[in-house]
């Protein structure tokens, strides 16, 4: 389904040189690598120069260059050359499917990864690569129109994180700094589209650009998500975030009959069985639950092998369990601190539940936000339990040292499969679940209904000139 961080390639290969317990496992597990059965193929060439000047030998051959792909426990290598004794190499690349993998380069024994970097795999892409030694670690800067897009797509999203250096050294008013920061930067993503027309990263861009627009702009979200070509890697996540805007914009039926339009544009069954997973949660949403659990059961039947199926399976949970004014399920929880921790236990306050990732751009620029939010409410009154859909202990551990999160940290050690995510269907973060003071469910809020939770924990409107009230459903 989406694509969640495009830098979790490269950290699930390498994360870091200096960890050496997962290097070590990567070498292990290297042993047992499968060629996985190939649709996308392609070819990576070039050469290693080493300067003699720096007092080391001149000698490029034996190097190795791969491209992996992490697949759970295991590695499947795409691709894997050494190089000739002029330090040039030429290799072959299959790849399952057009995306995102991990480009290493690797020491003459083939035991040490010496770098490594994200690297686009797309039929009729090939690129070049040059890598100059002496370097620690080696500059690896792939040559392509793929790969010049996906670096451009790196450098934009590194926007929010400079801009939120700016805005605290500036000490301006973090909710204008907001809008302005979703403004520019869903903007600046929306161009890359442009620029580097029908690559992967260019439609990734313009797809993130709508979540990131979702609730500020409704209308141009709409407009831009009609223009999201079908075969983007992202046309279900477009789907969704319109579907949603359209629903705010002019109603529920406005919004099922937008989905008749994109189910019918769909290039692929597995695009369609998302389609009309929307659907399902379009009837949710508005409280059809025999609408939508007719419409679960209708996809299970059509698309029986489509991931979505577990998804429609898991409707009828929440519809059963997950609507407002329902019980809340328990969670018993460890957080970071060493503590144990149950909803039960928190019983007679209020609860926000939040799922989220480490890093992402929505999250980044919603967290100044959900702070702000936190130290209104006063931790006595009301309990923040933030749970990470990362299961990388030391990701969430490097991100929480740089990152001001106050509240109950929890790390779901499986990810998203991990019960603390199932057991409130969580499908894509950052997510927000209210829960009163009698542990009740009120609501459940997406990134850009934030300024509606805020409403309802405050009891007041928000400034609607600075954050607009974005209804939840």
């Amino acid at each position: 389904m989406a694509l969640r961080n495009v830098g979790t390639t490269t950290r699930l290969c390498i994360a870091g040189l200096g960890r050496s317990v997962l290097v070590v496992s990567l070498i292990l597990l290297l042993g047992g690598c499968q060629q996985p059965e190939p649709s996308v193929q392609s070819y990576l060439e070039g050469r290693v120069v080493v300067d003699s000047s720096t007092g080391t030998s001149d000698d490029a051959s034996g190097f190795r260059v791969r491209v992996l792909r992490p697949d759970g426990r295991r590695i499947d290598t795409l691709g894997d050359a050494r190089t000739d004794g002029d330090g040039r190499f030429r290799m072959p690349i299959a790849a399952p499917s057009r995306g995102i993998y991990a480009l290493s380069f690797w020491s003459r024994n083939g035991r040490t990864p010496l770098a490594t970097t994200d690297y686009v795999v797309a039929s009729g892409d090939s690129a070049t690569l040059r890598v100059d030694l002496p370097s620690d670690p080696p500059l690896l800067r792939p040559e392509s129109p793929e790969n010049q897009a996906l670096r451009s797509y790196q450098n934009m999203r590194a926007m929010p994180r400079r801009m939120r250096t700016r805005r605290e050294r500036a000490d301006t008013d973090g909710a204008s700094v907001l809008v302005q920061n979703i403004r520019l930067t869903s903007s600046t993503l929306w161009r890359l589209r442009d620029r580097y027309p029908g690559t992967y990263a260019g439609q990734i861009a313009a797809v993130e650009s709508l979540s990131l627009l979702e609730g500020w702009n409704d209308s141009l979200v709409v407009a831009r998500a009609r223009q999201i070509a079908p075969s983007s890697p992202r046309y279900v996540d477009a789907v969704r975030i319109a579907r949603r805007a359209e629903a705010r914009l002019h109603g529920h039926r406005a919004a099922l009959d937008l989905l008749d339009t994109f189910e019918a544009d769909a290039a692929h069954p597995r695009d369609r069985a998302g389609v009309k997973a929307a659907r399902i949660q379009a009837f949710l949403d508005s409280m059809q639950v025999e609408a939508a659990l007719s419409a679960a059961q209708q996809l299970r039947a059509e698309h029986s092998r489509s991931p979505w199926t577990e998804w429609a399976r898991r409707v009828r949970y929440e519809a059963h369990n997950l609507q407002p004014g329902m019980r809340a399920p328990n969670l018993t929880v460890r957080t970071l601190e060493g503590d144990t921790l149950s909803l039960r236990d928190l019983r007679g306050r209020p609860v926000v539940l939040e799922y989220y990732r480490p890093g992402t751009d929505l999250y980044t620029l919603q967290r100044p936000l959900r702070n702000t939010l936190y130290e209104a409410t006063r931790p006595d009154s009301v309990a923040f339990v933030s749970i990470s859909v990362e299961p990388d202990s030391l990701v969430n551990r490097a991100y929480l040292r740089n990152q001001r999160l106050p509240g109950h940290t929890v790390i779901a050690a499986q990810g998203p499969e991990d019960p603390l995510a199932t057991r409130y269907n969580v499908v894509q973060v950052p997510a927000w679940i209210f829960i009163d003071e009698a542990g009740r469910i009120v609501d459940r809020y997406r990134a850009s209904a934030l300024p509606t939770l805020r409403h309802r924990l405050l009891h007041q409107p928000p400034d609607t000139a600075v954050l607009p009230t974005v209804p939840t459903r």
